[in-house]
């Protein structure tokens, strides 16, 4: 593989893989519970796992998105759990994301050394019940008031919301040419005017929790403001998803590679007898896994990158419709080995493919937006220049 891995990453892979290894993939308990495993948490808080690409003077390891694509491919092979690492991946991707990329001094000195160690946790509030995160839907607004903001709204489906510390609010502070200009803030559980709604039962990627919060004459200082005022829908809501999906590659592959595990402890146990097909096919579904490896690895360096990579949007189509033919792949291999099903199995499958599915429409669009570039001639005339 050309991506390079320095030995600092190695390293971390190496120790993220042997926690995962002590203290998830034993725990029978977190498909099931309602609750939320804080030891987990904070031992990952103990040893730097929060903080992989927060500075070193904030308490991290200085990582790169790279660190974090790489951790979190180890964190789910080795865990069996996509729900931890979703959470813990949301982690990363606001710490480093929105408060590092767009906070002031001010903003990392209040909260990233918290954040590295999992004293405090952040959610980002941008999607509304029955709205979702459409810019034209939202409502959730803030006005000033003398020296402060004042917010108003409600937001929904929020990862880590139910055990969050504070939360990056977007909200509408304002209409230009008849669309509406958004601005983020820092917003603590304990402001006065926010209260939190009753988690969300989901049935899948437990254990990580989802909830949603009221904001009611929730005043904030004008210091709370996060990045620059009216941009924040442009400059943190439309990236925030490409870092999402761009980090989640990772975890994916690991989520892929535990399946093949299974299927091998299967066919090694059951003395499946190894045909010409199945080496077919364990061949090929090994191949798509080493090539989902380099695309998500690609993908988090163009991230890494100050470079812009018109390629980005093309390595997130690929990764997805590669991802669907394995698990198709997969399927058919299990159903013709008799492959048993288990709960860890079941729960694995279900969260890849859920996952997979709830990103569609993004995918498509990404898929018809790169159709609309090459009927315009603007692809053929970058490469001509």
């Amino acid at each position: 593989m050309a991506t390079a891995l320095t030995e600092e990453i190695v390293d971390i892979r190496r120790d993220v893989a042997r926690f995962a290894e002590q203290y998830i993939a034993n725990r029978e308990d977190l498909y099931s519970m309602d609750g939320f495993p804080y030891d987990i948490w904070g031992g990952m808080g103990e040893r730097g796992l929060l903080g992989l690409s927060l500075p070193v003077e904030y308490g991290g390891l200085g990582g790169s998105y790279l660190s974090i694509a790489v951790a979190g491919e180890a964190l789910m092979q080795r865990g069996h759990n996509r729900g931890i690492v979703l959470s813990w991946l949301i982690h990363h991707a606001i710490s480093r994301f929105l408060i590092m990329g767009f906070g002031n001094k001010r903003h990392h000195d209040a909260y990233l050394k918290d954040l590295a160690s999992g004293k405090i946790t952040a959610s980002f509030a941008v999607s509304e019940p029955g709205r979702g995160a459409n810019p034209k839907h939202l409502e959730t607004s803030a006005h000033r008031q003398d020296s402060s903001y004042v917010l108003e709204g409600e937001k929904a489906y929020l990862t880590n919301g139910p055990i969050a510390d504070l939360f990056i609010v977007v909200a509408a502070t304002g209409n230009e040419d008849g669309r509406k200009r958004f601005t983020a803030f820092i917003v603590p559980k304990d402001t006065p005017g926010l209260s939190m709604t009753e988690p969300m039962k989901l049935g899948f990627f437990r254990p990580s929790p989802h909830g949603g919060i009221i904001l009611s004459d929730c005043s904030v200082p004008m210091s709370s403001v996060l990045g620059e005022e009216g941009s924040a829908y442009e400059d943190m809501v439309k990236p925030f998803r490409e870092v999402e999906d761009a980090l989640m590659m990772g975890p994916l592959v690991g989520g892929m590679g535990r399946q093949i595990e299974l299927l091998l402890d299967h066919i090694s146990k059951q003395h499946v007898k190894p045909t010409d097909e199945l080496k077919k096919d364990l061949g090929e579904a090994q191949s798509v896994i080493h090539t989902l490896r380099i695309v998500a690895y690609e993908a988090v360096s163009m991230l890494d990158s100050p470079i812009r990579h018109p390629e980005f949007r093309s390595l997130s189509v690929a990764f997805r419709n590669l991802s669907s033919q394995f698990q198709s792949l997969f399927g058919l291999v299990a159903d013709r080995i008799g492959l048993e099903e288990n709960t860890e199995l079941n729960h694995m499958t279900n969260d890849l493919v859920r996952g997979a599915d709830m990103g569609k429409n993004i995918a498509l669009l990404n898929q018809k937006k790169l159709g609309e570039r090459l009927l315009s001639g603007k692809e053929f005339d970058e490469i001509a220049q």
